[in-house]
C-alpha cells in the first residue's frame, strides 16, 4: 500500500473513531446518570397528607423466586438515604449477616428546601412550643403520615410486591428517629422492628417522656425489636434527653421489648446515621438471619 493511501486511510479511521465518540455523548453535553441496580421508582398520593410521595424500591437478589415473600424495611428521608441503604442491605446480605429484605424508601423529590420542610411536617408529633431549634411553622403533622402509612403505604406495597406481612421495619434519622418512637407508643404493632439514630427526645419540652409515661400506665408489654443510638460527637441537647430516656426503658422492662442502645463513638449527629444504619439493622434481624 503507498503511503498516500496509508495515510489516507489512518485519516478517515480516525474521523471515524472521532464520530462514533461524539455520537455517543449526549447532544446537551450531559452524561447519562448512574442506575441502581435491583431498583424501581413508584408515586403513590395520599388522601391524609396533601402529598405525592416518591416511593423507591430494592427489590433483594432472592426476589427473582416467585415462591419466596420478604420483609420490609420503610425507610424515612429516602431523598437523602435510600442509595445508601441500598448499599449498606447489598452488602449485608452478600454477607449473610441479614435475611433478604425490600427497602421502600419514602421521598418527597422536591428541591433541598421542600424536602427538609416537609420531614419537619411529617415526621414531628407536635410543634415545639419551646423552639429548641428555632421556628418549624410545618411541625405536627406526624399523625397524618402515620395514617398515610397504614392505611395507604403498606396496603400498596402488600399489595403489589411479595411481603411477609407482619415483617415491617422502620429506620430514621433525627426526626426521623422522632416519628419512629412516637409510633412506639402509639401504634407499636405497625412495625416490628425499629431503627432509631439522634432522635430529639428534647421536642416539644421533652413530650415523647409524657407519652410513654401514659403507654406505661395502661401497658406492660411492648413486643418490638429496637435499635437506637446516638453518636459521640452529637449536640447534648439530643445525647443527653435520649441518655435519660433510655435509662427509663431499661427500668420498665416491658415484656417483649428487646432494647439495643448505644453510643457511637467518634460520630456527629448526621456521621453516626450510616454507622447506626448498619450496626441497627444487624440487631434487630440478629436472629432471623
Amino acid at each position: 500500500m503507498k503511503p498516500s493511501t496509508m495515510r489516507a486511510f489512518a485519516l478517515v479511521f480516525s474521523l471515524i473513531i472521532l464520530f462514533s465518540a461524539l455520537a455517543a455523548r449526549p447532544q446537551d453535553g450531559q452524561l447519562p446518570g448512574v442506575t441502581l441496580r435491583n431498583t424501581e421508582l413508584r408515586t403513590l398520593k395520599s388522601r391524609f397528607v396533601d402529598q405525592e410521595y416518591k416511593l423507591q424500591i430494592f427489590l433483594p437478589p432472592g426476589y427473582a423466586d416467585a415462591s419466596k415473600s420478604f420483609p420490609v424495611l420503610y425507610l424515612l428521608d429516602g431523598d437523602k438515604s435510600f442509595g445508601m441503604a441500598r448499599d449498606i442491605v447489598d452488602w449485608l446480605i452478600f454477607n449473610r449477616e441479614i435475611p433478604q429484605i425490600i427497602i421502600v424508601g419514602i421521598a418527597y423529590d422536591e428541591g433541598s428546601k421542600a424536602w427538609w420542610d416537609k420531614r419537619s411536617r411529617d415526621y414531628t408529633p407536635w410543634k415545639d412550643r419551646t423552639k429548641v431549634w428555632g421556628d418549624w411553622p410545618l411541625a405536627g403533622g406526624a399523625d397524618n403520615f402515620k395514617k398515610f402509612i397504614q392505611e395507604e403505604l403498606v396496603p400498596f406495597i402488600d399489595s403489589n410486591y411479595r411481603t411477609v406481612k407482619n415483617d415491617r421495619t422502620i429506620a430514621g434519622l433525627s426526626f426521623g428517629g422522632l416519628f419512629a418512637a412516637y409510633v412506639l407508643f402509639t401504634e407499636p404493632s405497625l412495625f416490628q422492628r425499629y431503627i432509631m439514630s439522634g432522635a430529639p427526645f428534647i421536642w416539644d419540652d421533652y413530650h415523647l417522656f409524657k407519652l410513654e409515661e401514659e403507654f406505661f400506665g395502661e401497658n406492660k408489654s411492648l413486643p418490638a425489636s429496637v435499635y437506637t443510638a446516638v453518636g459521640e460527637l452529637d449536640e447534648k441537647k439530643i445525647i443527653k434527653p435520649w441518655t435519660d430516656f433510655m435509662v427509663i426503658l431499661e427500668k420498665r422492662q416491658f415484656a417483649g421489648l428487646k432494647l439495643s442502645a448505644e453510643t457511637i463513638k467518634g460520630e456527629t449527629h448526621i456521621s453516626a446515621w450510616p454507622a447506626s444504619r448498619t450496626r441497627g439493622l444487624k440487631a434487630v434481624f440478629a436472629k432471623t438471619k
